[in-house]
C-alpha cells in the first residue's frame, strides 16, 4: 500500500496502469520494480525487501489466477 497504492490504486489504473489484470511474467515484474521503467521509480531493497517483493509477486499471480 505504502508504495505501489500511490500509481496502481487498488491494483487498478491510475497514474500508472492496472497490475491486478498485467499478464507479463512475474519475474519481468519483480524486475520492473527493482530497476523501474519508463515514469515507474525503482525500488531498492532498503524500500521493498526480497521477502516483500516476493509476497507481493505471490499476490499479484494469486490475483490474476483468481481473477
Amino acid at each position: 500500500m505504502a508504495n505501489c497504492n500511490k500509481c496502481h490504486p487498488g491494483g487498478e489504473g491510475g497514474l500508472g496502469p492496472s497490475i491486478n489484470g498485467n499478464a507479463a511474467p512475474q519475474f519481468i515484474k519483480r524486475f520492473q520494480v527493482r530497476h523501474g521503467l519508463g515514469v515507474m521509480p525503482s525500488f531498492k531493497k532498503d524500500e521493498i525487501s526480497k521477502s516483500d517483493l516476493r509476497d507481493i509477486s505471490k499476490f499479484l499471480h494469486a490475483w490474476k489466477t483468481y481473477d
